[in-house]
């Protein structure tokens, strides 16, 4: 292929990538209205679920653009309960083919408990219908935290609901990964769900703004809905409601949710500053929507085909940015008088909040307390290095938040709703190995299901565990959000073997790898490296250098090996997670392109060796980690 060929096509991929991350899936979903380039990447299409519902019509999709209309009006106070007519001025995310009327064409009529669907044209809305439940069959792993070859393995538990106060935080449960079909509801079961548009009235400050919605219902096997509460599902920054349609029909269909995906601007509007994702006057305008009669809603789901009274318990979910405000329009709710107290929880799907927002929403959620959990992924620049997961960790000390999936990338939840989009997602932020996404629907579910009945880590059916806790889940594993550690240098000190590292240009064909940490007369950190090129008796190589810690938790060091010890943050030897009993240590720099796995053995079992990697990843390391021989454990052993 000649230079020019090659030129032109990389051209051509590069335009394809901008025009399916940057343009809003223009060719991988037919229902564009805001690009989708909020990092994505998950697990292969087969621990995804059907993608059959993510084609839409091309009818549909060009009345799915968005346009902006403006008319006069008076003001109005922007805590007023929404409703379509209390506001003159409308902002409308879009011009469909439904016209106004529709909107306010039926209403709601309630029936009790049991609601049944109005017929829809064929065109207007599509049903997934549940297939047979899916079992991921897993073998346990054996656990070793010691060397192979003087430890009992210890086989995982059965699934359980580990409690903060009685679990290790080193000890690992096996769950179980099921993709589960069908939901019992109240009055039969979930067989498939429906999904339908209509638009939704958003008051935001003294205007409406009109957004595209998609609303999933579940329903049974007569066509009727008998829903435990409602999910609002966010999109994220440059996303749209298209992105996150594999995600709304499991959580639909896994908790009998009818769920709620509006398109809302990714940016603020030219004649309303307040009405886009960030906006606060927008996330308080979603959070009354669930005040009062909830006019609004209803009137929406009942051109959606819903109706009824609406469920009274709801979740709020979003993913990245979209988890950040499902958060915040959580406390905005919670504050506010009228509120009845009908929020269950909130679910973030690696949610990232907006300016420092997050605490401000806590603090309201706190009392009553409602739970806000978070389905995290590594460490990355698309979930602005963790700083969200962070903030959650440190606002709830002990109690448990959520968990980090290992490999995982920033668009784990979105996978499945095309394979085109799947594709130019995982290309832009990374590949993530297989069982993410369907680790990402495991826990999720459970939680939300639990949220419902009032159940939680103590007494719910859903997967939790103690802070730090590995939980292998079918491919892949998770582990549960935790603080830093806070390190005992003296129980630091001592022998430590390099299991695994990413190769540095001076250890490549280094075998033996040791680290002795010791005091010095000042206080200091002696530390003494050393190890065999290629073979156990090979030529050594050891180098002695001194560590000062930087913070007041001591794990993060400044390790010199020429020079005066350095106190100066931010150090460059990161202890980012270790074991209670000091048998392990992952330790990393800021930048995570360097990472170690220490223990206190020559030698560990695979599984083990397996639970170190995914610890690494969880905890940010990103460059390559790889073994690291110890033969001398052979010749102990003798």
């Amino acid at each position: 292929m000649t230079s020019r060929r090659w030129l032109l096509w990389l051209g051509t991929a590069g335009a394809g990538a901008c025009l399916a991350l940057g343009a809003g899936q223009g060719v991988a979903s037919a229902d564009t209205e805001s690009s989708d380039a909020a990092g994505t990447t998950s697990r292969s299409a087969e621990s995804g679920p059907s993608r059959e519902a993510s084609a839409r019509s091309a009818d549909d999709d060009g009345a799915d653009r968005s346009a902006t209309t403006l008319e006069s009006r008076s003001s109005e106070p922007a805590s007023v309960p929404t409703s379509a007519t209390q506001r003159d001025t409308e902002v409308s995310g879009d011009l469909g083919l439904e016209s106004d009327a529709e909107l306010d064409a039926a209403e709601p009529a309630v029936t009790g408990r049991l609601y049944t669907l109005r017929q829809e044209p064929a065109d207007d809305s599509d049903v997934t219908v549940a297939t047979a439940p899916v079992a991921v069959t897993t073998e346990p792993r054996e656990v070793r935290r010691h060397a192979a070859s003087d430890t009992t393995p210890v086989t995982p538990a059965a699934p359980v609901t580990p409690t903060p106060a009685s679990v290790p935080s080193a000890q690992r449960i096996s769950a179980p990964v099921e993709a589960a079909a069908t939901v019992t509801a109240a009055d039969g079961q979930v067989t498939g769900v429906k999904t339908s548009r209509a638009k939704l009235t958003i008051p935001v400050g003294t205007r409406n703004y009109t957004a595209r919605t998609d609303w999933y219902l579940p329903t049974q096997a007569d066509g009727s809905v008998a829903a435990a509460g409602v999910i609002w599902l966010q999109h994220g920054f440059l996303g749209n409601k298209s992105a996150v349609s594999a995600l709304a029909r499991t959580l639909s269909q896994q908790t009998n949710s009818i769920v709620v995906a509006p398109n809302l601007p990714s940016f603020p509007g030219l004649f309303c500053s307040g009405c886009w994702l960030n906006g606060v006057p927008m996330q308080q305008g979603v959070a009354t929507l669930f005040l009062g009669d909830r006019a609004s809603l209803t009137t929406s789901a009942s051109a959606a085909g819903y109706q009824g009274a609406l469920p009274a318990s709801f979740v709020l979910s979003g993913q990245s940015a979209g988890g950040g405000f499902a958060t915040s329009v959580g406390g905005y709710y919670a504050e506010d008088l009228l509120s009845d107290g009908s929020l269950r929880g909130v679910v973030m799907f690696d949610g990232v909040a907006w300016q420092g927002r997050l605490s401000a929403a806590l603090d309201s959620l706190d009392d009553p307390f409602v739970p806000v959990y978070q389905v995290a992924a590594p460490p990355a620049a698309w979930n602005s290095r963790g700083e969200t997961t962070n903030e959650l960790v440190a606002a709830r000390p002990g109690q448990f938040v959520g968990a980090t999936l290992a490999g995982g990338s920033h668009s784990d939840s979105l996978i499945g709703g095309n394979a085109l989009f799947d594709f130019f997602a995982q290309l832009a932020t990374g590949f993530s190995p297989p069982g993410n996404t369907q680790a990402v629907y495991t826990l999720s579910t459970g939680w939300i299901n639990d949220m419902y009945q009032g159940l939680g880590p103590l007494d719910g059916t859903g997967i939790y565990g103690a802070p730090d806790q590995y939980i292998v889940m079918g491919d892949t594993a998770a582990v549960v959000l935790a603080p830093p550690p806070v390190v005992d240098l003296t129980r630091y000190l001592g022998t430590w073997y390099e299991v695994g590292s990413v190769k540095q240009f001076f250890s490549i064909g280094l075998v033996n790898t040791t680290a002795v940490y010791s005091l010095n007369p000042d206080g200091s950190i002696k530390v003494q490296n050393s190890g065999n090129y290629f073979v156990n008796n090979g030529p050594k190589s050891s180098i002695t250098g001194v560590a000062l810690p930087v913070d007041a938790d001591n794990n993060k060091l400044n390790v010199r090996f020429f020079g005066q010890a350095s106190a100066r943050p931010p150090g460059n030897y990161w202890i980012v997670d270790l074991d209670p009993d000091y048998h392990w240590a992952v330790v990393t720099d800021p930048t995570g392109f360097s990472g170690f796995l220490l223990t206190r053995e020559r030698t560990v079992s695979e599984d083990f060796y397996q639970e170190l990697l995914d610890r690494a990843s969880v905890k940010g390391v990103i460059g390559r980690i790889t073994p690291t021989r110890q033969p001398a454990a052979q010749t102990v052993s003798a």
